[in-house]
């Protein structure tokens, strides 16, 4: 390979990163910053409509995913709800334009999921559905490694009578870090648990790791801060 050659393809690389972090969406889904998010995933919709392709809903369904994150750090449930309804109507109608695909059920359940801490019985009149389409996510790829934390956050906020287990969410949260060792999502939700447990040196691995991977992501420095408060 000429030295031209091999400049080209580090230029490549790095215009490549530099994509990656100009991203709005990222950016945003970052900040948890709601207000931003809300005409990108807008747009993203009416770009859904005009393709009708499942890879179209897929991407509004991830964003109101990355909607219900903001939700979370910001503490408004509303807008839990609000992504998580929205985003499943588009995991749905993924579905249903191409059936064999993984991320579409992915989504539908990881989306699912999200409705079971916002609505009344959320675990009863949700939780099984949310189960089903991520193992059918599985089924369909079994190296999805945002399908395995889906399952793991599903056992993480189900009681243990009704077959949640945070032990069961650990390893479910390994196998998707074992796929992707740079998911940052896994490795929050892995804190997460880990604190839960009172395993405090082990989430504070499993944050520095998430703010290795993506250091602006508020989801994770707040965690970290709950973190040092708990010592």
């Amino acid at each position: 390979m000429t030295l031209r050659r091999v400049a080209l393809v580090i230029l490549a690389f790095v215009l490549a990163g530099f994509a990656a972090d100009a991203d709005p969406a990222i950016a945003a889904r970052d900040r948890a910053d709601v207000a931003a998010l809300h005409p990108i995933i807008a747009q993203a919709t009416t770009e859904a409509r005009q393709k009708n392709s499942a890879e179209a809903y897929e991407r509004v369904a991830q964003l109101n995913l990355w909607l219900c994150e903001a939700g979370h750090v910001n503490n408004d449930s509303k807008v839990v709800k609000q992504g998580a309804q929205d985003g499943i109507a588009a995991a749905e109608k993924a579905v249903s334009l191409n059936p064999n695909s993984s991320e579409a059920h992915r989504l539908n359940g990881d989306l699912t999921g999200e409705l079971i801490g916002v609505v009344f019985m959320g675990g009863m009149r949700h939780g099984k559905h949310a189960g089903d389409e991520l193992d059918k996510a599985l089924q369909l790829d079994p190296n999805n490694a945002e399908a395995y934390v889906g399952r793991a956050i599903g056992y993480y906020f189900t009681p243990s009578s009704f077959g949640g287990s945070k032990d069961k969410a650990v390893e479910y949260l390994r196998k998707a870090i074992s796929i992707n060792p740079n998911l940052g999502r896994a490795h929050i939700w892995l804190a997460e648990v880990y604190q839960s447990q009172g395993k405090h040196d082990d989430a504070q691995r499993e944050i520095n790791e998430a703010l290795r991977i993506d250091p602006e992501r508020r989801f994770a420095k707040d965690l970290m801060a709950r973190s040092e408060k708990a010592k």
